[in-house]
């Protein structure tokens, strides 16, 4: 029985470690995106702007949330106010890429084509290297393990009580 508890808490701590890891790898990704979020009656845009440099990454990013409601239409603009971007959105979750060309305020424009004000969140920044993209996998990977072992040690436990008995 001493064993089963031991076993248990390296299982706790795998899982604590998967969620730590999660949470940490969520802040290192998110770090460089920059966020907004407001309000938008018909007719007005929200507009959050990022600057970024195409020397660190080709790639930018941009993704939008919208609570309560869909159709709103999404444009990118390069630092020289010209669209390089624009997406209708009609689903509560989007993500979307573009181009880094040059060095300057890039922008995510959106815009509310809905029939009423809807609530808005977005986000635009640069794409988050492969090491950053690695942490997120990782502790997906660690929580796995854990929950994997947490269903395996009480069935080892199980086993040895009935050896235990006989």
């Amino acid at each position: 029985m001493q064993r089963t508890g031991i076993l248990f808490v390296i299982v706790g701590g795998i899982v604590c470690t998967g969620i730590i890891l999660s949470f940490y790898g969520n802040q290192v990704i998110f770090e460089d995106l920059i966020k907004g979020e407001g309000q938008i009656k018909v007719g007005e845009s929200l507009t959050i702007p990022a600057e970024l440099d195409y020397k660190e990454t080709q790639n930018g990013i941009y993704a939008i949330q919208i609570i309560d409601s869909k159709g709103v239409k999404a444009k990118i603009l390069d630092p020289f106010d010209v669209e390089i971007e624009s997406q209708s959105i009609n689903e509560e979750d989007f993500e979307g890429q573009f181009k880094i060309t040059t060095f300057g305020t890039y922008k995510l424009v959106i815009e509310n084509t809905n029939d009423k004000e809807i609530k808005i969140f977005g986000v635009i920044g640069p794409e988050p290297d492969a090491g950053k993209k690695s942490l997120g996998f990782i502790s997906l990977y660690v929580l796995i393990i854990g929950l994997i072992g947490m269903i395996i040690v009480p069935i080892y436990a199980i086993k040895n009580r009935k050896r235990s008995f006989s």
